[in-house]
C-alpha cells in the first residue's frame, strides 16, 4: 500500500499548507459581492447569501465559454450529478439562468456551447439560499446568469483541437456553435466533428503457480472513433409567467478496434499470432428534451419535464487465432444488434407556503428498455462457422417505473438551514428472449440535509439519505470479451443497488480565489452489486448479481490555495483527494474484502500560473490512481496504474479574440497494468491456484494543439 501511504503524504501536506494559509492576511476578507437578482418567486437573496462574480472576475483566464468560466469559480467544482434512478436525482449543481437543464446531457457540455460573451456574471449561491433557489443538497451551486437582450443578437464561439501520439497517430476535433438571444427567446446550434486514433502497446507474461515465467505476448490495439455531434437548445417566453424550453441532440458515430499479438514459448520464439477485428456499424444517438413552466403566482409554479433519448448499434467481431506456421487455426465471429431508449414524463409544483419554506411535490413515470440480440459462432481449422450456444444471448428487458415525491426546504435562521424529501417508487422489470421473468419493486428513499454556517467564513453540512443505483440493463445480457477469453453472463434476477448514504463536510474560503473543504462519508449497502456465480444447466458462469450487505467509507480533501502571497503572483495551486475503503462477504471464499470495482484512493495536483502582462499562462497538473480489484468464478483481477499521468501546457491570447493552448500529456508514459491470478476449475473450494498473468499497458504521451475563440 505504497501508494496509499503517498496520498496520505500529500493530503498532510495540502491540509498543512491550507491551515497556515488561514493564519496569513488571505483571509481577511471574502470575494467582493454584489446583490443578485431577485429569484423569480419574488424573495430577494441578501449578500450573504450569493457571491456574484462578474465577467472582469474571469479577465485572466480569457475564458471563451461559460464552461472555462464556471471551473474557476473559487472553491467550486462542477458536478454534472449522479447516475441514479429518477430524473429528478441527477441534477447537478450548476444553474443557467435559474434553471437546471431539462435533459440528461451533462451541464458540462451545455456550458461549453455558450460563449463566455454571452454571461453577464455567474452567482455562487450558498445553502442559506435554499428557501428560495433549489439547491438540492449542495453546499453551494452556481448560477451562471445569461445577458439580457434588447433586439436580436448573435454570438458565435468555435474550437479546433489536433492531437499526435508519439508512435505518429493523429486525431482532431472541430466545433462551432452559433447563438441568437432576444427579449423573449434564446436559440443555440452546435456542430462538432471528431476524428480520433489512439494506439495502445500491451507486454503480457505468464507464470505458473510457483511464479516461473511460461511465455509472452506482445499486443497492439488501434482504435479508430468518427463522429458528427449536432446540438440546439430554444428557450422561450410566450407570457410573462410561461417559460418554454427544447433541447435536442442527434449524433451518429463509427468506431472501430483493431488488435494483433504475437504469442512466446520462453524462448522468445512464436508460438501463435493474434488477430482481432472489432467494429460497431450504424450507431445513432438521439435526444429531444423540453420542459414547461407556468407561475401561478410570485410563490406558486408548475414545472412539466420531458426526457426521450435512443441509441442504437450493431456491434461486429472476428477473430483468428494463427499457430506459428501454417493455416488459421480457429476463428470467432459475433454479430449484435443492439437497442437502448429511456422515456421520462416529470410534473413539479412548487409553492412556498410561508417565508422560510419551498415545499415541491412531483410525480414522475419512466419507460426504460434494452434490445440486445447476439449470435457467435466458431470455426475449427478451415471447417464451417458453427453457431455456439450462449446464455441470455438474445433478450429484450423494459422497466416501467413511477415515484412520487415531496421535497421541504426550511431555512430555520440565516445560519441553519434543512431540507427534508421523501420519494417513494414503484418500478416493475420485465424480461423476455433467452431469460423470460417479471419482477415488482417498491422503495421508500428519505433524505435529510443540514447546512449549518456558525460564522462568515465556516460551513458544515450533513446528509443522510437513500438512494437507488441506477441498473445498467447491459448486466441483463451475456457480454463476450475475445481478446481476454472472458465472458460474462446477463443475470435476469439483477436488482437495484440500494444505499444509506451518509456524509459531513466543512468548508471555508482562502481568500478572494481560494478554498479549502474537507468531507467525509460512509455508506450502508444492500444488495450490493457485484459479481457473482449463475448457474446454466451444468455449467457455471461469472454474470453480475447481488451478494448480499456491505459498506463503504472513505475522505476526501479539496484545497485551491492562491499563491499570491508566496510571490507567484496569479499562480494557484489545486488539489484534490480521496481515500476509500469498503468491506462486503466474498460469496465465493465467505471472506470479507473490497467490493469490485471501487477504487481505494485517487489524487490530482493542479497548478496554473496566469501571467496578463505577456497575455499568456502556464501550468500542469499531475495524476495518481490506486487501484480497482474484481473476484470471478475462476479469476481475480486488479487493475492499477504506473508513476502518475504528467501534464504541462502554456497558452496564449496575443492573437485578437483566439486562445491558442499548446500542451503535452502523459508525459512519463504512465503505464495501466491488469494482473489475473488464475484457479482451476474455479475459486469454489478445492479449486486452487493455477497461475497468472500480468499485463502493461502504454499509449505514449500526446501532444495536442487546441485554437478556441469567440465572435
Amino acid at each position: 500500500m505504497a501508494g496509499a501511504g503517498k496520498w496520505a503524504a500529500l493530503v498532510a501536506a495540502g491540509a498543512m499548507a491550507g491551515l497556515a494559509a488561514f493564519s496569513g492576511p488571505a483571509l481577511a476578507q471574502l470575494p467582493s459581492q454584489t446583490q443578485s437578482t431577485p429569484p423569480a418567486n419574488g424573495s430577494a437573496l441578501t449578500q450573504e447569501d450569493v457571491r456574484t462574480f462578474d465577467p472582469a472576475f474571469f479577465d485572466r483566464y480569457t475564458p471563451v465559454t461559460a464552461y472555462d468560466m464556471a471551473r474557476q469559480l473559487p472553491g467550486f467544482i462542477i458536478d454534472d450529478g449522479l447516475s441514479l434512478r429518477g430524473f429528478g436525482a441527477t441534477a447537478g449543481n450548476v444553474l443557467i439562468d435559474g434553471q437546471r437543464p431539462s435533459s440528461k446531457t451533462s451541464v458540462s457540455d451545455e456550458l461549453k456551447r455558450i460563449s463566455a460573451g454571452d454571461v453577464a456574471r455567474i452567482e455562487l449561491i450558498g445553502a442559506a439560499a435554499a428557501g428560495n433557489i433549489d439547491v438540492r443538497g449542495y453546499t453551494e451551486i452556481a448560477n451562471v446568469v445569461l445577458k439580457p437582450a434588447t433586439g436580436v443578437k448573435a454570438s458565435s464561439t468555435y474550437s479546433g483541437l489536433v492531437g499526435f501520439q508519439d508512435q505518429g497517430h493523429a486525431s482532431g476535433r472541430a466545433g462551432i456553435t452559433r447563438s441568437w438571444k432576444g427579449d423573449d427567446f434564446g436559440l443555440r446550434l452546435n456542430a462538432q466533428v471528431t476524428d480520433s486514433q489512439q494506439h495502445q502497446q500491451t507486454v503480457i507474461s505468464f507464470s505458473d503457480v510457483g511464479g516461473a515465467a511460461t511465455g509472452s505476448r506482445d499486443e497492439f490495439t488501434t482504435s479508430y472513433l468518427g463522429e458528427l455531434l449536432l446540438n440546439g437548445t430554444f428557450n422561450w417566453s410566450p407570457t410573462a409567467r410561461d417559460a418554454i424550453s427544447i433541447t435536442s441532440r442527434v449524433m451518429p458515430r463509427s468506431y472501430n478496434l483493431q488488435s494483433g499479438a504475437t504469442v512466446r514459448a520462453t524462448s522468445g520464439e512464436p508460438t501463435e499470432y493474434v488477430a482481432d477485428d472489432y467494429t460497431e456499424k450504424d450507431i445513432i444517438y438521439l435526444d429531444l428534451g423540453g420542459d414547461w413552466e407556468h407561475r401561478f403566482s410570485p410563490t406558486n409554479s408548475v414545472k412539466l419535464t420531458s426526457v426521450n433519448s435512443f441509441v442504437g448499434w450493431r456491434p461486429q467481431e472476428f477473430y483468428q487465432d494463427y499457430p506459428a506456421s501454417g493455416p488459421r487455426d480457429l476463428a470467432t465471429r459475433i454479430n449484435a444488434d443492439n437497442k437502448k431508449g429511456e422515456h421520462v414524463l416529470r410534473a413539479v409544483w412548487t409553492t412556498k407556503p410561508g417565508a422560510s419554506h419551498t415545499l415541491e411535490l412531483g410525480l414522475e413515470g419512466a419507460f426504460n428498455y434494452r434490445d440486445t440480440d447476439l449470435s457467435i459462432a466458431n470455426a475449427k481449422d478451415a471447417e464451417d462457422f458453427m453457431p455456439a450456444a450462449l446464455p441470455v444471448a438474445s433478450t429484450r428487458v423494459e422497466e416501467t417505473r413511477g415515484e412520487a415525491s415531496i421535497n421541504d426546504t426550511w431555512l430555520l435562521d440565516p445560519r441553519l438551514t434543512l431540507e427534508l424529501g421523501f420519494t417513494y417508487e414503484a418500478s416493475k422489470i420485465s424480461q423476455s428472449g433467452d431469460a423470460v421473468q417479471s419482477r415488482e419493486f417498491r422503495y421508500p428513499k428519505p433524505r435529510f440535509v443540514a447546512t449549518w454556517l456558525p460564522t462568515k467564513r465556516d460551513q458544515f453540512r450533513l446528509s443522510v439519505e437513500r438512494t437507488l443505483a441506477q441498473l445498467d440493463f447491459s448486466e441483463f445480457a451475456s457480454v463476450v470479451q475475445l481478446v481476454e477469453n472472458q465472458l460474462t453472463v446477463g443475470n435476469p434476477d439483477l436488482k437495484p443497488e440500494q444505499t444509506w448514504a451518509s456524509s459531513l463536510q466543512w468548508k471555508r474560503p482562502i481568500g478572494k480565489r481560494g478554498s479549502i473543504s474537507l468531507t467525509g462519508s460512509y455508506d450502508r449497502i444492500n444488495d450490493v452489486e457485484d459479481l457473482v456465480v449463475l448457474q446454466n444447466g451444468d455449467t457455471q458462469f461469472t454474470g453480475a448479481g447481488n451478494i448480499g450487505d456491505g459498506e463503504r467509507w472513505g475522505a476526501e480533501l479539496n484545497l485551491q490555495l492562491p499563491l499570491d502571497s508566496i510571490g507567484v503572483k496569479g499562480g494557484m495551486l489545486k488539489f484534490i483527494g480521496s481515500a476509500s475503503d469498503s468491506r462486503v462477504t466474498d460469496p465465493i471464499s465467505h471472506e470479507s474484502r473490497r467490493i469490485t470495482n471501487d477504487l481505494n484512493y485517487q489524487w490530482n495536483l493542479d497548478f496554473r500560473q496566469d501571467l496578463p502582462g505577456l497575455k499568456m499562462a502556464w501550468g500542469g497538473d499531475y495524476n495518481d490512481l490506486g487501484d480497482y480489484e474484481a473476484y470471478r468464478l475462476t479469476e481475480v483481477q486488479r487493475l492499477s496504474w504506473g508513476p502518475g499521468d504528467f501534464d504541462l501546457f502554456v497558452e496564449t491570447t496575443r492573437v485578437k479574440g483566439m486562445t491558442i493552448t499548446l500542451a503535452v500529456e502523459n508525459i512519463f508514459n504512465q503505464p495501466r497494468n491488469f494482473a489475473r491470478r488464475f484457479y482451476k476449475p474455479s475459486r469454489i473450494p478445492p479449486g486452487a491456484f493455477s497461475g497468472s498473468e500480468f499485463r502493461e499497458s502504454t499509449t505514449g504521451y500526446l501532444t495536442t494543439l487546441r485554437v478556441s475563440g469567440k465572435f
